[in-house]
């Protein structure tokens, strides 16, 4: 088995030990003549080969040497030295961030042949589990982006949901996106704050391709320095100077000029820019002492907006005409003045990566390495992407993401069993997101705008009026391993501090929203709402504070045996905080316990794992532990931004007599309308919370891999299973009383038997939030994959299965607590139970195809890559239409106030037929038959789901459509203008099976929260049964449509083939 495993690649993905140290990687081995005896004192030296630098070490009693603290990477030579024997050298070994290579010799007297040996081109595998790729990997692999994604999706473990324009995110054993942990060079790469769908701090991926050594993707990584996410580990290397000037200047083109235009009789015309341009140098400072390497990449996208009005030539049409569009731009510039600009044709987005890292070994016992990154990125949000809603281009909004981070990391050998390891670094990101009209203009929403009934907004975004986010997190970590005899002991201490600096004031120049556009033009409002600081100014409604992570831990890995090795461990984490929310009197006095941020929250993980070689072709992986959870920090600053002593929201009850801002609507802020803030009562406002009781949220895992070698393939089985908490949302003024720091369940009930809550039109907007730990939520997923090796190594075929089976609690999607709480889809918000989760790919199919071959002669080879994926949609369910009028919370909204339950996620009932007793048709006393048919005939025949007659629809009760990808890249090494310099060109195409058939590669997808809003909801005014329909007929909810039942959208873009094709120029001095 060694010998096979040695040599293979399954499709250039490399299993890893998903464990070990975050900066560093280990060799270790024990050294025995030819009869098994163990040899002490023999010399075993270990060299980097890129640089010369060598560390030396003697091995024990026990024949056994351990080289630690090394740099990722390779390759690295180890040559063993002892007296009569003659010395054996194993050459090509490549480390894994993390990884511990094993690698045993036996020496021969000095009359015996000797073999010099190769570690093969892959990694020995070690506990859980995890795929890497190296640079190699990543040039000559399938990717169009130039992202990331496309390369994390070669774990039979990881998902996307990128159908969705914008709303790309990547998905890790099922887990929620937001849930993983991103590091470059150690230091975390993540949108800690937690407002990119994606998780990236930036736009799009994070790091230019051209500056990684190395990408690994650890699902169960067993050592307790591993903590703080749920879902995987995503690790990146980046490269580092050798004693050879080398560089590298690329270009790459993937504008309209390489897209389709046809799409199963679809036609489309792009105006698409997409390019990127950078170079990488690195080389000596000083031979065989220190080091640099410096990436720079520019990528500009031009990119085409989904949506747009009639006459737009847009690829999807709103219903709403260009004719009709300029003439409420004209009304507006007439009457508001300003001009709230048309639509949007293209999306505009630039971003600049940089990269500096050096590396100095200051000597024999001491390396270390400093490294800097910068990425810049600004892209227009917010453009039209439905076709019952028009937003003009003034309602979308510029982002801005700057990140930059530091970090240095010193390791240092004091003996042969005793290295130390002290990192450090920071990472400050600043967040800009602003219209292009300016800030200080209200938010309009025009409802039934034209003539086919939309609505329609303009002006600044009431979520960008007063938003601005600027975050510094610094990191420390002391880290000291031991070896003693067969034990590898590992402790440390880390140090993770998070000062944040928040303004989020949602409608701070106020929000009207008219009935048709003859009341807007006449400007009459239907409703007003306004927030704004208790002093009237952006930096009063600042939210400044840190937060902090104290970590302790212990690990003692053992050898057991050359086939049974163990690792067991412990760690301890506490978040804690030395400053708190203003607290809010009110709140205090009226329910018994101040508001808070977070603070003294601790907990203990444990782990522990086995590798065990049960024969010379089969192995079996195992890790049981828990993990501390990841929280966007958004949902933590939340309770210090909405305190309700620096915001509070307009309510007419604190205004002075006759201030009625829905009349004579200007864009100007009434001055009555500013006195009512200023004066409002503390509770007064929504205040957000983190409860008491909430305790840091943890996961359970169990994860099993068995590999076997079958012949030339090697079969690869693992199971996941993780229980976890999770942290929801949940209302204390719901007006069902309190118990402690939560809310009591609701008395009043629905005909269905779910809860129906008191809250009133007092209560809009100033309601209180709680976060609290609920458990219950559960993973499963199950993966198979074989692989084998062709064409003498120069092939490689790999095919696998990944079934999930996911439960959580909720989604948690946003990052205001209002819309985290309703837009998960449920029958009681309140106390939630575990349910399919819409990050559930159930089925997951998935291939890999690459070949080399030597058209144009030994050193210039071609190398074809394609990648194929089938996978099941994800899961969707249905609800209500909960959009409520004042005064009417729970025959329209199951009790909520309408902000609460906008989104209308409340689950539909399904009736069990026309004579079902908790459903009137229109009438109680003259029930509409008709009526009745047509929805029962929707909802039976249409949805399928008459197995849920009589019941509450759950959540994930049916799929949006399969999605399939094929990819291909080719690349193509050709020698350049110089001895030992090469020219590469690469094509590479996704949707392959457009460009074969225009009719094939057709993407859908729906709403991001999985819910389709089908009825408009209504109760009789006793609350024993549903009314469905209306004298217009089956009263459908807003903007549905009975003909496109699944309110699925085709994704222009991914629905058509689109290539990139790259030029590179490698070179060395």
């Amino acid at each position: 088995m060694k010998l096979l495993r040695n040599f293979f690649m399954i499709a250039a993905l490399i299993a890893i030990p998903a464990f070990g140290q975050e900066l560093t990687s280990d060799i270790t081995g024990v050294v025995t003549n030819s009869s098994g005896t163990p040899l002490s004192g023999a010399n075993v030296t270990v060299t980097y080969k890129p640089t010369n630098s060598t560390i030396s070490r003697t091995t024990s009693s026990s024949g056994r040497f351990n080289a630690g603290g090394l740099k990722p990477g390779g390759p690295y030579e180890v040559t063993v030295r002892s007296g009569q024997y003659n010395s054996e050298t194993t050459s090509g070994i490549t480390l894994i961030v993390g990884d511990t290579k094993r690698i045993n010799f036996v020496l021969e007297t000095i009359d015996e042949v000797v073999v010099v040996a190769s570690a093969g081109t892959t990694l020995d595998t070690g506990y859980g589990f995890g795929t890497a790729l190296t640079a190699e990997d990543i040039e000559q692999n399938a990717s169009v982006q130039r992202d990331l994604k496309d390369f994390i999706r070669l774990n039979p473990l990881v998902s996307l949901d990128d159908a969705q324009e914008n709303y790309e995110a990547i998905s890790i054993g099922g887990a929620h996106p937001r849930t993983n942990d991103l590091r470059v060079d150690g230091v975390s790469f993540n949108d800690d704050f937690g407002l990119n769908d994606n998780g990236y701090p930036s736009q799009r991926s994070p790091i230019s391709l051209n500056a990684i050594e190395q990408l690994a993707v650890k699902v169960a990584p067993a050592s307790v320095e591993y903590s703080g996410f749920r879902g995987g580990v995503i690790e990146v290397i980046t490269k580092s100077g050798t004693n050879e000037f080398t560089g590298e200047v690329f270009s790459y083109d993937r504008g309209d000029s390489f897209m389709g235009d046809e799409s199963n009789g679809d036609i489309y015309t792009f105006n698409l820019d997409d390019t990127s341009e950078g170079f990488a140098f690195g080389g000596p400072i000083i031979k065989d002492k220190a080091f640099f390497y410096v990436t720079y990449e520019e990528a500009e996208i031009s990119k085409p907006i989904t949506h747009g009005p009639i006459g737009s030539g847009l690829p999807n049409n709103i219903r709403i005409t260009t004719d009709e569009v300029t003439n409420i731009r004209e009304i507006t510039k007439n009457i508001y003045g300003f001009d709230p600009l048309g639509y949007t044709s293209s999306n505009v987005s630039v971003q600049e990566f940089t990269t500096v890292r050096l590396d100095y070994d200051i000597n024999d016992a001491h390396r270390l390495t400093v490294n800097y990154k910068e990425v810049d990125s600004s892209k227009l949000n917010g453009a039209n992407r439905s076709s019952s809603n028009m937003t003009f281009s003034s309602a979308e909004y510029q982002k801005g993401e700057l990140t930059e981070t530091t970090g240095m990391l010193l390791v240092s050998n004091w003996s042969d069993d005793f290295i130390t390891e002290f990192s450090f670094s920071t990472k400050e990101q600043i967040t800009s997101q602003l219209s292009p009209v300016g800030q200080n203009i209200p938010s309009f929403q025009i409802n039934d705008c034209g003539t086919q009934g939309i609505r329609c907004y303009l002006g600044p975004d009431v979520s960008r009026s007063a938003n601005d986010l600027a975050t510094e997190t610094t990191f420390t970590k002391l880290k000291g391993t031991y070896y003693m005899g067969n034990h590898k002991f590992t402790f440390g201490y880390e140090n993770k501090l998070w000062d944040i600096y928040n303004v989020y004031i949602e409608a701070q120049d106020g929000a009207y929203e008219f009935e048709g556009l003859a009341n807007y033009q006449a400007q009459i409002a239907s409703s007003f709402e306004y927030s704004n600081s208790r002093d009237l100014t952006q930096q009063g409604g600042a939210a400044v504070f840190e937060y902090y992570l104290d970590s302790f831990y212990l690990q003692d890995e053992i050898d057991i045996s050359e086939k049974l090795n163990v690792l067991v461990g412990v760690r301890y984490d506490q978040f804690d905080s030395d400053d708190a929310p203003a607290v809010n009197q009110g709140f205090k006095d009226t329910y018994g316990f101040a508001n808070g941020g977070i603070a003294g929250t601790d907990i203990i993980n444990y782990r522990l794992s086995f590798d065990y070689e049960i024969d010379e072709v089969s192995r079996l992986k195992g890790l049981f532990g828990t993990f501390s959870s990841k929280l966007p920090t958004v949902w933590i600053s939340n309770a210090y931004t909405n305190d309700g002593t620096r915001i509070a929201q307009y309510n007419s009850a604190n205004a002075a007599a006759g201030c009625n801002p829905l009349v004579n609507v200007s864009a100007t802020m009434p001055s009555c309308v500013n006195d009512a803030i200023v004066n409002a009562p503390l509770l007064a406002a929504k205040v957000d919370f983190i409860a008491p009781s909430f305790e840091w949220p943890e996961t359970q895992t169990f994860n099993l891999t068995y590999e076997r070698e079958m012949g030339d393939w090697l079969f690869t089985s693992t199971y996941l299973n993780s229980e976890q908490e999770e942290a929801n949302y949940r209302i204390l003024d719901a007006g069902t009383g309190i118990s402690g720091d939560k809310p009591l369940p609701a008395v009043l009930t629905a005909p269905d038997g779910r809860p129906i809550l008191s809250q009133s039109e007092s209560q809009f907007k100033t309601t209180k939030f709680g976060l609290y730990t609920n458990d219950g939520a559960q993973r499963e997923v199950f993966s198979v994959q074989m692989s084998r090796l062709f064409n003498d190594g120069e092939g490689a075929f790999s095919i696998g299965y990944t079934h999930q089976n996911i439960d959580m609690i909720c989604s948690m999607q946003s990052s205001t607590s209002h819309s985290n709480y309703g837009k998960c889809p449920a029958s009681d918000f309140q106390y939630r139970s575990a349910s399919r989760s819409i990050y559930e790919t159930e089925h997951r199919l998935f291939a890999t195809l690459s070949s080399t071959h030597y058209f144009f002669g030994p050193e210039s080879p071609t190398t074809f890559n394609l990648f194929f994926e089938r996978k099941s949609g994800l899961p969707g369910t249905l609800s209500f239409d909960t959009y409520s009028s004042p005064g009417r919370y729970q025959t329209q909204g199951f009790g909520h106030e309408r902000r609460t339950n906008d989104d209308s996620a409340q689950l539909l009932y399904i009736p069990s037929g026309v004579s079902d007793p908790l459903v009137c048709w229109v009438s109680c006393t003259n029930p509409n038959l008709a009526v009745a048919g047509e929805i029962l005939d929707l909802l039976y025949n249409k949805y399928g789901l008459a197995n849920y007659a009589g019941q509450i629809i759950p959540p994930g009760a049916f799929e949006f459509p399969y999605q399939t990808t094929l990819d291909l890249k080719i690349t193509q090494v050709l020698p350049g203008f110089r001895d030992d310099d090469q020219f590469v060109i690469s094509l590479a195409i996704e949707n392959l099976l457009n460009l074969i058939d225009s009719d094939k590669g057709e993407i859908f997808y729906g709403d991001y929260t999985g819910k389709i809003p089908v009825l408009d909801f209504q109760l009789t005014s006793d609350l024993s049964k549903y009314i469905y329909g209306n004298s217009r007929g089956p009263d459908y909810a807003y903007g549905y449509n009975p003909n496109d039942p699944f309110d699925l959208s085709k994704s222009a873009v991914n629905s058509i083939w689109r290539a990139q094709l790259g030029f590179t120029y490698k070179f060395s001095l």
